[in-house]
């Protein structure tokens, strides 16, 4: 999910560091997201989802809007909550005690989708060890919370303007992968969230499998300006 705020010096986005221990990707900064869940499944059947991100499976965005909030406490819910309330349910929830399920259903509300745009489609190079079939979308800060990295399994939450992050990562300041670049770069021409969401809105959906050119990824050249 790439979630996005308005400053004085333009569109930042909102992106999180994966823990040292972790088994895939250790110190990547990231967005927040992660896999479809069976109870993500159920919730997007159960009217725990209401309006529309776009042309996507409906389970995609139960699951950004989850992984959103277990990473980065933000949650796009149809009705405005305490960040207080908040952020209690959000400490449940990662101590296991309740689900998102239950967090939604204990501030009677539901994920409203029109606050995100279904952004792209990626899948993983058949060479991987790895492989995934990931959707990203793009989503405005929801009104009066604060993004907080979760501590457990990402570390180190920082808003970055697109270009701000690209060039830590030119001089090797941060680390990221392939699909966090090319997303990055083609956010940066875009000065406003507004802007960015239209252009979202609009936008096609190309399904993109980055291919190997001389020992490195590289996109295809029939979505190098299509996607």
């Amino acid at each position: 999910m790439l979630v996005a705020r308005d400053t004085s010096e333009g569109l930042e986005v909102f992106m999180v560091r994966r823990n040292a221990r972790s088994a895939w990707l250790p110190q990547i900064y990231v967005f927040p997201g992660g896999a479809v869940d069976a109870a993500d499944r159920e919730a997007a059947s159960h009217a725990q989802l209401r309006g529309s991100a776009g042309e996507v499976d409906p389970a995609f965005v139960v699951t950004a809007a989850r992984e959103t909030f277990e990473e980065g406490g933000l949650l796009f819910a149809d009705r405005p909550i305490a960040p207080e309330a908040l952020s209690e349910a959000r400490r449940a929830l990662l101590a296991k005690e309740i689900t998102f399920a239950d967090v939604l259903l204990r501030f009677d509300t539901a994920i409203d989708a029109s606050h995100l745009r279904f952004f792209s489609r990626w899948i993983t190079p058949p060479m991987e060890v790895r492989r995934f079939d990931a959707r990203f979308f793009v989503g405005r800060v929801p009104h009066d919370q604060i993004a907080e990295a979760d501590a457990i399994e990402v570390l180190d939450g920082r808003w970055f303007r697109p270009l701000e992050a690209l060039a830590a990562f030119e001089r090797k300041e941060i680390g990221m992968i392939f699909p966090t670049v090319k997303h990055l770069e083609r956010i940066a021409p875009y000065h406003t969230v507004a802007e960015l969401m239209v252009f979202a809105a609009a936008k096609r959906i190309a399904t993109v499998e980055p291919e190997y050119s001389g020992g490195e990824l590289a996109l295809p050249a029939e979505v190098v300006d299509a996607w």
